[in-house]
């Protein structure tokens, strides 16, 4: 049996590392951390205590009209969603809201710039 101790990373391949920059650190706000230097281009943030690593593949990406995906998504716990709905409306970035107030949480789904779900949810 595998001894594991936790999710250390989640991983998403990008084709512009600028612009996924500047939507994961920029307009999310999520904290850049230090990187070893690669022989490739990438960033990497913090995720609370965890972290989401960006690695460039010019042949990275969904295509640009896919549907938000609940299958394959990162998921945000935040403390309000009002907020990331504010900061996603005034940066022209589309969303969807979740339907499961009945379960004690609510959701917003939206896509970064190469087509990765995104999920902020809050319990309540």
């Amino acid at each position: 049996m595998i001894d594991l101790v936790r999710l250390h990373h989640v991983s998403f391949a990008v084709q512009d590392c600028a612009r996924s920059k500047r939507f994961f650190g920029e307009i999310l706000g999520l904290p850049e951390l230090d990187r070893p230097n690669f022989n490739f281009p990438g960033a990497w943030y913090a995720l609370g205590d965890r972290q989401l690593h960006i690695i460039e593949n010019a042949q990275a990406g969904r295509d640009a009209g896919a549907r938000i995906s609940r299958a394959d998504h990162m998921a945000l716990e935040v403390k309000d969603l009002e907020p990331v709905r504010q900061l996603l409306s005034e940066n022209g970035i589309d969303y969807v809201n979740g339907e499961n107030d009945a379960l004690g949480f609510q959701q917003v789904f939206c896509s970064d710039p190469d087509g990765h779900t995104i999920e902020f949810v809050r319990y309540f």
